[in-house]
């Protein structure tokens, strides 16, 4: 039972990210914590220690080069995949029940944005957040608009892209876990992605075009998978930036990486940009200037595998990669796992990113699961009753005189 009611709080905070707090800028992550309460939970991590210990070292040395912080959220997010795994191992796992009770608030806030738009704001994050911690609320956006005459809601999520990464990384998720799917939940899953519409949205497209595909991508090493999505994502960088798509500040931030890598020193490349000398010395920039007021507030430059590189430095980051290639279970996941992360940095602790690095590792954790479980000794049936024994026939009176 005490585990079990872990899990809920983990997997509540987990889905609902604005029930966390925020102390000095820096959101206080609680599903982070709380797996360390699960007794359970240790006795996972030390018995899969030989499995993990060596990836997990070197990437944390890699990022002590450049970052602390890079090194905790690194730790951070192997705490968060290691829980999901324990708790689906254990059968304990709510990942998809709480899923399901996000939608269904969605599902009121898009009512609302209709019937009383201000009570539909109340109930947005912004509202929501403060009401549960104050001045220490979280950071959060309200961004209710509609898109295609339909409005986007964002449930218990930062904001609504924040909200349709969530639902996509959980939905591809909930695909390779089961092989029989309930209708219940993949009508949710389908509501939620449609009132959250999003950029987020097109990786489920892009998820089924790769799942046609799947036998092919899974025979690709990792570490090849990780170099088609950088070639390919810096080609529609750059064609983006040629085509004037860098006017819209969202376009900049995710995609302006690819061309930055170009348009930089390489010895800034090498040590790593920080947002400050990313303005001071490349605020020229249009893409890099439209974005200024997101680097006053911000450690992260750019998103994706560029974002990595650029704030970490060229090495630290390619060791993190590294680690990752030779990790990650095929090619196929290598590429779900990055296209869920495309638009924030992949070092990120916010819950989709976790469950990005869990797809990475799905196959491979799935066999090891089975081949554990067949293992496992089968347990007697304890008997309730004895096999009866024949009693013998009681002596005539007087037998035993005789």
């Amino acid at each position: 039972m005490y585990a079990r009611t872990i899990s809920m709080l983990f997997y509540m905070f987990f889905t609902c990210v604005i029930f966390n707090p925020q102390v000095k800028g820096v959101t206080i992550y609680l599903y982070v914590m709380l797996p360390l309460l699960d007794p359970g939970f240790a006795s996972f991590a030390l018995a899969t220690v030989r499995r993990w210990a060596l990836p997990l070292t070197i990437a944390v040395a890699a990022c002590l080069i450049s970052s602390p912080m890079a090194a905790a959220r690194v730790i951070s997010i192997a705490i968060c995949v290691g829980y999901l795994m324990y708790t689906y191992a254990r059968k304990i796992d709510y990942l998809h029940l709480w899923m399901g009770i996000n939608v269904l608030f969605a599902i009121v806030q898009f009512i609302a944005y209709y019937a009383d738009y201000s009570l539909a704001v109340q109930l947005g994050p912004d509202e929501v957040s403060k009401m549960l911690w104050g001045d220490s609320a979280t950071q959060t956006n309200t961004n209710f608009y509609e898109i295609l005459y339909f409005a986007r809601v964002c449930g218990f999520s930062r904001e609504a892209g924040f909200f349709s990464s969530l639902l996509a990384a959980s939905f591809v998720l909930y695909l390779m876990q089961r092989d029989k799917t309930s209708k219940f939940v993949m009508t949710l899953y389908w509501i939620g992605l449609f009132i959250s519409l999003s950029k987020a949205s097109a990786v489920l497209a892009i998820f089924a075009v790769l799942y046609v595909a799947r036998r092919q991508l899974r025979a690709i090493h990792p570490l090849v998978a990780i170099a088609i999505f950088t070639v390919t994502m810096g080609a529609i960088g750059l064609y983006m930036r040629a085509h004037g798509f860098f006017g819209v500040p969202t376009f900049a931030h995710r995609m302006g990486g690819y061309p930055f890598l170009l348009d930089a020193r390489f010895s800034d490349i090498i040590k790593g940009v920080s947002t400050q000398q990313l303005l001071n010395d490349y605020g020229y920039l249009p893409y890099v200037h439209m974005n200024r007021a997101v680097y006053y507030v911000d450690e992260v430059t750019f998103a994706s595998i560029p974002g990595l590189i650029i704030d970490m430095g060229l090495i630290p980051a390619l060791i993190l990669l590294g680690v990752l290639g030779f990790t990650a279970s095929d090619g196929f996941v290598m590429l779900m796992g990055l296209l869920i992360t495309a638009t924030l940095g992949p070092t990120m602790v916010t819950s989709f990113v976790p469950l990005a690095y869990l797809i990475c590792y799905w196959p491979r954790f799935s066999v090891w699961l089975a081949d554990a479980r067949a293992r496992m000794p089968v347990p007697q049936r304890m008997r309730l009753l004895g096999r009866l024994k024949p009693v013998p026939a009681a002596p005539p009176p007087g037998h035993a005189f005789r």
